[in-house]
C-alpha cells in the first residue's frame, strides 16, 4: 500500500472531487481526516471508508476560520498522534462568473478571496506548524484550477486559483530544509457527479475518443490518483511543481468533450 501509516488531511471533503481522494487515500493504507461544512455529506464519506475496513475521523468546519484550521489539524494528531500529509481540495468563489472586474461586487471579492486564499492559508499554517513540531518533514498539496477553467472564469477566480500556484512554489522553497515538500494538483474540466462507489480505480476509458480529436471530461478517480502520487514516498523528489491534470486542454493538444 502506497500511504500505509500515513495519516492524511483531506479538507474539501466533498461528494465529488474531494470524496474520491480520501477514499483512495484510506484504500491504499492512509488513516483520514475528513473536512467539509457538511456533515452528513462528510458522514457518508466516512462510512464509505469504514465499510472498506478504512481509518477514518471527521471535522466538521472550515478553514477560512482560523480556529477551525487549528482545530481539524489537532483532531488528526489527537486522534492517530501525527499528521503526515495536507490535501487541500479547497475552492469556491464560482460566482458572478459572466462579470468583468469593474462589474463584480465586493461580496463576490470577498467570497472568492476567502475560499481560495484565506482558506488555504490558514489550514497551510496550521498544518506547517505541526510539521515543524514534528520534526520529520511532511507534504501539502494544493488542489488549484488550470489555466484553461481559470479564463473560463471570471479575474478574481483566476487571480485567487493562480495565487495558491505562486503560494505553493514559495513555500516549497521556505520549507525546503524542514523536508516539506509543497505541490499543487491542477484539474481542468470534470464530471460534476456524486461519487458512489466507495472503491476507486482508475478510468479505463481512453482519453481520445473519435475523430476529429475529442477528449473525455476528468472523473474525480483522475485527481485522486494524480494527488496518492505526491502523497506517496514515490514523490519524495518532487516539490514545488504544478501538475496538470486536464487531458492536455492547457496545451490546446484536444478539445474536451462536454457531456
Amino acid at each position: 500500500m502506497r500511504l500505509q501509516g500515513k495519516v492524511v488531511l483531506v479538507v474539501g471533503a466533498g461528494e465529488h472531487l474531494g470524496r474520491s481522494a480520501p477514499l483512495l487515500f484510506a484504500q491504499e493504507g492512509a488513516k483520514v481526516v475528513i473536512v467539509a461544512r457538511r456533515q452528513a455529506v462528510l458522514e457518508e464519506t466516512a462510512e464509505m471508508i469504514r465499510s472498506q475496513g478504512g481509518d477514518v475521523v471527521t471535522y466538521v468546519g472550515s478553514a477560512t476560520e482560523p480556529s477551525d484550521a487549528e482545530g481539524m489539524v489537532q483532531t488528526a494528531v489527537q486522534k492517530f498522534g501525527r499528521l503526515d500529509v495536507l490535501y487541500n481540495n479547497i475552492g469556491g468563489g464560482w460566482v458572478e462568473l459572466d462579470k468583468k472586474l469593474h462589474e463584480m461586487s465586493t461580496d463576490a471579492y470577498e467570497k472568492i478571496v476567502s475560499s481560495n486564499l484565506t482558506a488555504v492559508f490558514n489550514s497551510c499554517k496550521a498544518a506547517i506548524q505541526q510539521f515543524l513540531k514534528q520534526g520529520n518533514g511532511g507534504c501539502i498539496i494544493n488542489v488549484t484550477a488550470s489555466e484553461h477553467v481559470r479564463r473560463m472564469a471570471n479575474p478574481l477566480y483566476a487571480y485567487t486559483k493562480a495565487g495558491m500556484v505562486e503560494m505553493s512554489k514559495n513555500m516549497a522553497n521556505d520549507y525546503l530544509d524542514d523536508r516539506i515538500r509543497v505541490n499543487c494538483l491542477g484539474p481542468g474540466l470534470f464530471e460534476y457527479k456524486p461519487v458512489k462507489d466507495p472503491i476507486v480505480t482508475p478510468n479505463r476509458v481512453p482519453l481520445l475518443r473519435v475523430q476529429p480529436k475529442t477528449a473525455r471530461q476528468g472523473v474525480p478517480s483522475d485527481l485522486a490518483y494524480a494527488g496518492l502520487f505526491l502523497a506517496s514516498d514515490e514523490a519524495n523528489f518532487i516539490t514545488g511543481q504544478y501538475l496538470v491534470v486536464d487531458g492536455g486542454d492547457d496545451v490546446k493538444l484536444i478539445d474536451l468533450v462536454l457531456d
